[in-house]
């Protein structure tokens, strides 16, 4: 059984919402915070024997008290943020494992944390945050992406949701880890 995350489309963060005392009741957010919708397990997860996250090893992605069951995503236990990136990363990782283990071989990929937050600093300009469990940098890029670049921002607003749509959701985007090595020219 594989179960995929519920789904927050970024980081969740608690957000302290303020109401106007108006007819309209608008709602008011502090600007460094973050609103996401509700969320919770997925059903299939909800209620089971699994409880409410998946307990799954943060190498290889396969629950730790049941082996065919493996994760992704925001269902999981794992120490890393749940991002649409860290998703990307966990599903090439996954492939592979489930590859290996239905050979009767054992996996040899381990999943890293690897995650990208996009961390918009204007109306043009953004720091593409990326890194593993560790908080190590994993950036793509053979540039300081701790510095807000307009570069950034068109990656996050045009770039990134074409990777979304057609290719993460298809399965055929792993994530930039092969991408990462090209860049660096193999040094990293």
């Amino acid at each position: 059984m594989l179960v995929l995350g519920g789904g927050s489309g970024g980081i969740a963060m608690s957000a302290r919402m303020k109401r106007l005392m108006r007819a309209e009741n608008v709602a008011v957010v502090e600007p460094s915070e973050h609103v996401t919708s509700p969320m919770g397990p997925n059903l299939v997860v909800k209620g089971s024997p699994l409880l409410d996250e998946l307990d799954v090893d943060k190498d290889n992605l396969q629950h730790k008290r049941y082996p065919d069951v493996f994760g992704i995503g925001d269902c999981t236990n794992l120490p890393t943020s749940k991002t649409a990136a860290a998703v990307a990363a966990q599903s090439a990782i996954l492939n592979r494992t489930i590859r290996k283990i239905l050979r009767n071989e054992k996996p040899d990929k381990k999943y890293d944390g690897y995650t990208s937050c996009p961390l918009i600093t204007s109306y043009n300009t953004v720091i593409l945050a990326k890194f593993d469990y560790n908080r190590q940098s994993q950036e793509t890029f053979p540039i300081n992406q701790a510095k807000e670049r307009r570069l950034m921002y068109h990656m996050k607003a045009d770039v990134m949701p074409h990777l979304y749509w057609h290719s993460i959701l298809r399965g055929l985007w792993g994530g930039p880890g092969p991408y990462r090595k090209l860049f660096h020219l193999g040094m990293k």
